[in-house]
């Protein structure tokens, strides 16, 4: 059954590449210099990296911390990974109850209207079990949009509003997910 999911997600992280249109640079018909400079290869410049961070201190104690690397496929599309590291601590209970989750996934997003976010996800995250502590690995298939703001040059900050289409009560998150991040172009 995860098999399944994470096809399901591929599939639909790479169909919509058959939707975009290529746009020219002016009016002018594509020449052989521009069609051998688009086709290079990887390009350094169309790295991005940043990521998601989070804490939380007090009777409740959270650490979350979410480094993403993504590659722009095209100037409106985005596709990469991250990995996810969360700390918690609940001293509501006695022994505290204390979990560390971790876990990655695959990502892709569109940007339109020249700031806002269209973001599918999948996301694998091995949680400690709260009854009997054993780990087991819970899937997330995480969709949603969100808005984009430079902060100059390179860097930007974004706000995204996801929700998980696999609902499983062991996810470490509710819907509807919000996440604030950040991203600097290298």
């Amino acid at each position: 059954m995860n098999v399944r999911y994470f096809v399901v997600a591929l599939v639909f992280a790479f169909m919509t590449s058959a939707a975009y249109g290529q746009a020219r640079e002016g009016n002018s018909r594509p020449t052989a210099e521009k069609t051998n400079q688009k086709n290079k290869g990887f390009q350094l410049d169309k790295v991005m990296v940043g990521g998601n961070f989070g804490a939380q201190f007090g009777t409740i104690t959270i650490v979350h911390l979410n480094p993403t690397v993504g590659y722009k496929l095209k100037e409106s599309w985005v596709a990469g990974f991250s990995a996810t590291f969360l700390y918690a601590k609940d001293d509501r209970f006695r022994p505290s109850y204390v979990n560390n989750i971790y876990g990655g996934s695959i990502f892709t997003q569109y940007y339109f209207l020249q700031n806002f976010i269209a973001h599918t996800e999948y996301e694998v995250l091995n949680v400690g079990e709260q009854i009997d502590g054993r780990r087991l690995n819970v899937n997330g298939f995480l969709v949603g949009g969100g808005y984009r703001s430079q902060i100059g040059g390179n860097s930007f900050a974004n706000i995204m509003v996801l929700y998980n289409l696999i609902d499983d009560l062991n996810y470490p998150y509710r819907n509807p997910i919000i996440r604030i991040g950040f991203g600097i172009g290298l």
